[in-house]
């Protein structure tokens, strides 16, 4: 009985150094070292603890229970992911929880427990997590496809989603290619959400599709959307057939006069890269802006675009071309 005690006591004085910076992540070692008989004390810490600023002791809580994996550490991994987030007024809290519950998400994905593969699929319906399209990439997935394409648009969580469509291989094509249709617009205008999903499906395309896959949205090429725009271009440089390159070589030469110098230095190496297809279309654009009078001088903040063309027939107009 004593050491039943002791060994209860020496838990309970573990969950207390989580709340411990200097000493959580020793106490969780600890705790680890305990075996399952912690996860009870573990399932008691992260339902009586309320959320705060400072994620890390229920963070630490989490990643205890995934590691130990119970059906007791599974009901609370799933009650911390389906936690109502909303319901916490104090936005600075709601955003520490969020890390929690997608910490607990992404634990799921290591239980195969029907329930567990259910709760996720859940959770697409809600708020993106980073967790959960993490869990989707280590479980691949198809029926998480659609969800995870609209969360293309949240810059928090687009590089998971991103990477966890990636993971379904080539059953994402068809979705994809549907959902580059879908423009959502506000005041007459696309927005910028909307743009920037459509341009993350095009870079997720070029490690997915073949030619003939992406020959259907080749009028990419001349979206007005510049992210867009130029992603179709890597796109058909990279993937498409020689028509399609021709074209898209075509279409990167007008984005040199893009206002974003970061479109601006991404097509510049693009048309460096593949100087091999579009030479001529260089020495045409150079003769056609110099018959308007373009300066050919380098100009102080922004360089113009002859002088960018000159600058790249200059630097790869003596070098061998490559075999088309």
């Amino acid at each position: 009985m004593n050491t039943v005690r002791s060994v209860k006591d020496q838990i309970q004085s573990l969950l207390d150094r989580l709340n411990d910076p200097a000493r959580s992540q020793g106490a969780l070692l600890a705790l680890l070292s305990q075996g399952r008989c912690a996860v009870p004390a573990l399932a008691v810490f992260l339902r009586s603890s309320k959320p705060s600023t400072v994620a890390e002791p229920r963070l630490l809580a989490v990643e205890g229970l995934d590691i130990l994996k119970s059906n007791e550490a599974l009901e609370v991994l799933i009650e911390v992911a389906t936690e109502r987030l909303e319901e916490i007024s104090d936005p600075v809290v709601r955003l520490a929880e969020e890390t929690v519950a997608s910490r607990a998400a992404l634990a799921l994905a290591d239980f195969d427990e029907t329930h567990a593969r259910a709760t996720l699929l859940q959770l697409l319906h809600r708020k993106p997590l980073a967790g959960v399209a993490e869990a989707f990439e280590k479980l691949r997935d198809d029926r998480a496809i659609p969800y995870l394409t609209e969360w293309l648009e949240d810059d928090f969580v687009s590089e998971p989603a991103s990477r966890a469509i990636l993971a379904c291989g080539a059953a994402a094509v068809t979705h994809l290619l549907a959902s580059l249709q879908e423009k959502k617009t506000r005041y007459g205008s696309e927005t910028g959400m909307s743009q920037r999903r459509r341009a993350r499906i095009l870079e997720i395309l070029a490690d997915l599709a073949c030619a003939e896959d992406i020959a259907p949205v080749e009028y990419l090429l001349q979206d007005s959307a510049e992210c867009v725009r130029l992603n179709a271009v890597q796109l058909f440089l990279r993937c498409g057939a020689l028509p399609q390159k021709l074209a898209a070589y075509h279409s990167g030469l007008t984005l040199l006069d893009s206002r974003d110098n970061a479109i601006r230095s991404t097509c510049q190496e693009l048309l460096v890269d593949y100087f091999h297809l579009g030479s001529h279309f260089v020495q045409k654009e150079i003769d056609r802006r110099r018959a308007l009078g373009e300066s050919e001088e380098p100009a102080y903040p922004r360089e113009t675009t002859l002088a960018i063309l000159i600058r790249i027939a200059r630097g790869r107009g003596e070098q061998r071309e490559q075999p088309l």
